[in-house]
């Protein structure tokens, strides 16, 4: 078979599962045959090997049966490094990059040096901006086992275990420690609408993804907690859904944190909130 009949297989195999099934067939084949997407344009009428082929379509049948395209591949690019992924941890999305962003920007104004990345997961947020800024002792927590694999082989291959990793439910293993600024994407969604994806096949970890029935569990107790560990003018970063925002808000300022503001995602919806606390 050549390049274009295997693209065409993959695409058309895909069309039910996928949104972008000729996307997704490209990247798989790039990866069998170890070319970028502009070489694989180039070349469409080379014949491609029996083996390559065999596990190309083992890829494809994968995918097909709704495994995201980055549990396949064993990795998944965020803010232009490659984090090593594997079922049982949260891929991580693009929309995280903003509060990444958000983030470092406070993190230079203010002279930031300790951060606390709660909700790990692969460590893509924590990685980052020890990554992007290493005068900063970066901190990551998580309580997941898969997610403390995860994020030592990533902790590894990009900061040079830099990072430190704490197992940790929430803030229950740093009593008498406090930081400059906290961030996490903790999980948001409703139980309902985690059970509707698990429905539609979702393979992404249940942990990672129900924040309960308003999907505000463990963000309220963040809110509630996060000043016990925060130093003066210490702030607070939390990646949520759009429709929490308005309530995340008068619950920080219940809870006395200033300067609040909201960024939004590259949809244009509200994602981020910020805060600081006296």
């Amino acid at each position: 078979m050549r390049i274009r009949e295997l693209l065409n297989y993959g695409a058309e195999k895909l069309s039910e599962i996928s949104e972008t099934p000729r996307l997704d067939s490209s990247i798989l084949l790039s990866e069998c045959l170890d070319y970028d997407r502009a070489k694989i344009l180039a070349n469409y009428e080379e014949i491609v090997s029996d083996e390559t082929i065999t596990h190309y379509k083992s890829m494809v049948n994968k995918r097909s049966e709704g495994y995201p395209v980055a549990y396949i591949l064993g990795e998944k690019e965020f803010y232009g490094y490659n984090f090593y992924i594997e079922d049982g941890v949260l891929i991580p999305r693009p929309d995280t990059e903003i509060l990444v962003e958000t983030a470092l920007d406070i993190i230079k104004k203010y002279s930031l040096k300790t951060v606390l990345d709660l909700c790990t997961g692969t460590g893509c947020i924590a990685i980052t901006i020890k990554k992007e800024n290493p005068n900063t002792e970066v901190t990551a927590g998580d309580i997941s086992p898969v997610s403390q694999k995860v994020f030592t082989i990533n902790n590894r291959n990009l900061a040079n275990n830099s990072v430190i990793f704490v197992k940790t439910d929430l803030f229950s293993s740093f009593k008498n420690k406090k930081f400059d600024i906290i961030v996490t994407n903790p999980p948001y969604l409703t139980t309902d609408e985690t059970d509707e994806r698990v429905e539609d096949g979702w393979k992404e970890p249940t942990l990672a993804l129900d924040g309960g029935r308003d999907g505000l569990d463990l963000i309220k107790k963040i809110i509630k907690q996060a000043p016990e560990y925060l130093n003066t003018n210490g702030w607070l970063i939390i990646e949520a859904g759009d429709s929490q925002m308005d309530e995340m808000k008068i619950l920080m300022i219940e809870r006395g944190y200033k300067d609040l503001y909201i960024s939004k995602d590259l949809a244009g919806l509200d994602r981020i909130i910020v805060g600081r606390y006296e």
